[in-house]
């Protein structure tokens, strides 16, 4: 199997399981008792540690970023309990939480502090020699995928 399709069903799977945690204690976290900026920070110990889980070695495209935001504005509308019949634009709802989109830029913070250690460490050096393309061999055919590390300079 292919890596980057690896890749992609990991982050799927991550997604899947990031909603049934939320799921599991929608309760909670729904309950209007409770304060937004609480719910808000027990979503993030509870619900995104999950999907953020070995986030620092994705490698990102753009349909997989737009899954994840996906992700994040469907916690805000579950936990704010809007129904899609509102036709609340993702703009009011995150205006009603009171925050942006949050969720990538964290995934794109690990992924870059995880490379300054990769760089700086002198005990990896051989994965600071796959991360730099300098193995030997011939590479396939084809269009060259998205990289791991062609991700960094995108965003910075």
């Amino acid at each position: 199997m292919n890596g980057e399709l690896l890749n992609v069903i990991e982050i799927k799977h991550r997604i899947a399981m990031t909603k049934t945690t939320f799921m599991k204690v929608k309760s909670f976290l729904c309950n209007n008792h409770l304060s937004l900026e609480l719910t808000q920070r027990m979503v993030k110990c509870y619900v995104c540690s999950v999907l953020l889980y070995s986030a620092e070695v994705w490698t990102l495209k753009v349909s997989i970023m737009n899954k994840i935001e996906a992700l994040e504005m469907w916690v805000h509308r579950r936990m704010l309990k809007v129904p899609w019949t509102a036709r609340k634009t993702n703009k009011e709802v995150l205006r009603s939480v009171k925050k942006d989109r949050e969720l990538l830029k964290t995934v794109k913070h690990l992924k870059m502090s995880y490379l300054r250690h990769i760089i700086r460490g002198s005990r990896y050096k051989i994965l600071q020699l796959i991360l730099k393309g300098k193995i030997e061999g011939r590479r396939d055919v084809g269009r060259k995928e998205v990289s791991w590390l062609k991700n960094i300079p995108e965003w910075t």
